[in-house]
């Protein structure tokens, strides 16, 4: 526009810019000098300028001793603010001249629309010349809609598609009761996600049904080779102790500690975080970002074996995919000799293996449901892996950390606050036993600050961290205090590996979750990841193991340390269901909009970007515990657990056992998850 235009374009921009040039030529003389104003003068200008620009960010700026000084920032923001009215007033302008020149005003209208915003003020902005009218956006919304179904079916005709569903509440309240509405509001509807096989996934992989029902527990003809159990996933990623005597494991387990004391530790230490290395890799899955499609929500609550069935159906027939033998369609490909990839929580599992069961007497693959492979989802594992921590060890002592939420952590405190207690409890022990360690090698050494005053290099405390892997974890002289540092620190080793996509490792963590499951009651997952991890490993021919393994875990963003669980982007994309669509909707309206929320959060980011909106993140700063880690430090060091003291229970002389306190109900627990 600044070349079509550049009389408009320079008229707009000194009209625009007029405040901003008498304000630099006040305060000059009748010789062109500067003129020093007064310190309110000052002051005012500088609030004024400030007030119209990112606040926060310039504090943090100055804080941080920005190169770019505060001026010249407030002149680009100034800058880019009037060259963002220049383009809102020309497009006003080349609308009311030419009504398909609405860009601006369609983007606005769907970031309105996405916003909840309430249709009297659409039609304010629509006669303003700012947003295209109320029918339009509907119709923008239909269309948009209408290009996401052709995306869904395009891809999942391919055949290289996974797909991923979960139930999510609704509450629909009317005004107006009618006999077939006066009693249930809730509705239940089921939500979906669709996205590419990646990572050199072929249609070959995974042309093996019927390979797979031939050796399926529900084919009565089938001749079942004897099952694998968790005994036998124990050969899988064997380990090799280094030249010190650490397993992979304890590997892990000291990298944690320099890690901790680096992070959490005395300040001193901070200055070797650049020498702390990754641990090593087993298997990781390689870094790809994984574009993910959101498909319409269905009126279908699978809390039964029949909606699961019906939602499987659904999915497939919004991909363009039905029964062949029903539909006679050229471009549909016949499924009946691939498989599909489907992720999901527990129940979900649970249910569509009943429902296989159910339908293997059938005679189609189609109605046999033989194309289903089923994935558990990771988050749900994590949680489950939370919980058992919380049970064994936490819960009774939940006042210490948080003495003024006892309430909400004695009933039940979500996954969130049991993270977060595992991590901070976690921290606080093995800092304690940094404390410990280093007052055994020099008394004169009580503290870990008095520890940082000796000047430690990096090569003395990293030789300390395999001491303290090697003694406060893996020694079984005083068990019961170190049984929690060992399973914090596994529950810590599985975040990581999920964290960095390294498959392999998470699954050397399973093999030790489980035994944990079946030792705090939790045998649905003790039964459904053994099955799960022995058919991949013994059952799925190579093409549909590598798919399988490779696809549990996605990385939307394509980023180092950001993969998430199948599971968790469906439970994200539900929040955002709920969140961006208003209560007051029908359920119709839910239906269609269901697709759009990705595209609805790529308006809010663009619009938050192009238009300058401070304050843009969705992401909380770590929270500052220094504190709270002082006071837990301080009580773990009154009543250390990492210490040998006269009362433990250890071997005597004579092999018997010395005295011990009398058990507590956590002690007969931890005694039963070690045996």
């Amino acid at each position: 526009m600044e070349n079509y235009a550049p009389v408009t374009w320079n008229l707009l921009d000194s009209m625009l810019s007029a405040r901003t040039q008498s304000n630099t030529t006040i305060g000059r003389d009748h010789d062109g000098d500067v003129i020093m104003e007064t310190s309110n003068s000052d002051e005012e200008a500088y609030w004024e300028e400030v007030g119209e620009g990112d606040l926060e960010g310039s504090l943090i700026s100055s804080l941080a001793n920005n190169t770019e000084s505060e001026r010249t920032k407030l002149q680009k923001q100034r800058a880019a603010k009037t060259l963002l009215k220049k383009i809102t007033v020309l497009s006003i302008m080349m609308r009311s001249t030419n009504q398909r020149s609405n860009t601006l005003q369609s983007l606005l209208g769907m970031f309105l629309q996405s916003t909840h915003t309430p249709q009297k003020v659409i039609e304010t902005l629509e006669r303003m010349g700012i947003s295209v009218s109320v029918n339009a956006i509907l119709s923008g919304t239909q269309s948009l809609a209408a290009q996401t179904h052709q995306h869904l079916r395009s891809l999942s005709r391919s055949l290289l598609a996974a797909y991923a569903y979960d139930n999510f509440d609704v509450d629909l309240k009317t005004h107006e009761h009618k006999i077939e509405n006066s009693m249930e509001t809730l509705k239940h509807l089921t939500s979906g996600l669709m996205f590419p096989l990646q990572h050199n996934v072929s249609k070959e992989d995974l042309r093996c049904s019927e390979v797979l029902w031939k050796m399926s527990p529900f084919n009565t003809r089938a001749e079942l080779p004897p099952k694998k159990g968790w005994a036998d996933l124990l050969i899988l990623h064997m380990d090799t102790p280094d030249d010190t005597g650490l397993s992979r494991r304890d590997r892990f387990n000291s990298w944690k500690f320099l890690s901790d004391l680096i992070s959490y530790g005395p300040p001193y230490f901070s200055q070797f975080c650049d020498k702390l290395h990754e641990p090593e890799t087993i298997e990781a899955i390689p870094i790809t970002r994984m574009p993910i499609v959101a498909t319409s929500a269905m009126d279908i609550s699978n809390s039964t074996v029949t909606g699961n069935i019906q939602s499987i159906v659904n999915l497939l027939q919004q991909g363009g995919i039905e029964d062949p033998v029903v539909v006679d369609d050229p471009g549909m490909p016949d499924i009946s000799e691939y498989v599909v990839l489907f992720h999901g929580d527990l129940g979900t599992g649970e249910r569509l293996q009943s429902a296989q069961q159910r339908r293997g007497i059938e005679n189609t693959p189609w109605n046999r449901l033989q194309h289903i492979i089923f994935i558990p989802g990771l988050f749900h594992l994590k949680m489950a892996a939370a919980d058992t921590i919380w049970r064994i060890f936490l819960q009774p002592n939940i006042g210490i950390l948080r003495p003024k939420e006892t309430g909400h952590y004695g009933s039940k405190p979500g996954f969130r606050r049991m993270h977060e207690l595992i991590m901070y409890n976690g921290i606080c022990r093995r800092l304690d036993c940094w404390r410990v360690e280093v007052a055994k090698r020099d008394p004169k050494w009580t503290s870990l600050e008095e520890f940082a005053a000796s000047k430690p290099t990096f090569d003395n405390i990293e030789a300390m961290a395999r001491t303290l892997a090697r003694n406060y974890i893996a020694d079984a002289q005083h068990e019961n205090g170190l049984l929690l540092n060992r399973y914090m620190l596994l529950y810590e080793e599985l975040s990581y590996a999920m964290n960095t996509g390294d498959i392999g490792r998470v699954e050397t963590c399973l093999f030790t979750w489980i035994p944990m499951f079946k030792a705090t009651g939790k045998h649905k997952y003790v039964n459904t990841m053994t099955d799960f991890l022995c058919k991949v490993h013994f059952v799925y021919p190579e093409g549909l193991k590598r798919a399988v393994r490779y696809h549990i875990m996605v990385n939307p963003t394509g980023k180092k340390g950001k993969f998430w669980g199948v599971d968790w982007c469906v439970e994200l994309n539900n929040l955002f269901t709920k969140v961006r669509i208003p209560r007051h909707h029908y359920k119709c309206e839910i239906i269609m909009e269901s697709p759009l929320i990705q595209i609805y959060r790529n308006l809010h980011t663009m619009f938050q970007n192009d238009f300058l909106h401070a304050h843009q993140t969705t992401k909380h700063a770590e929270a500052n515990m220094s504190k709270m880690f002082q006071i837990l430090c301080g009580h773990m060091a009154k009543h250390s657990g990492q210490e040998l003291m006269a009362k433990s229970s250890i071997d005597n002389e004579d092999g018997g056992e010395g005295e011990d306190e009398c058990p507590s109900v956590d002690d007969v627990a931890v005694e039963l998850v070690w045996q």
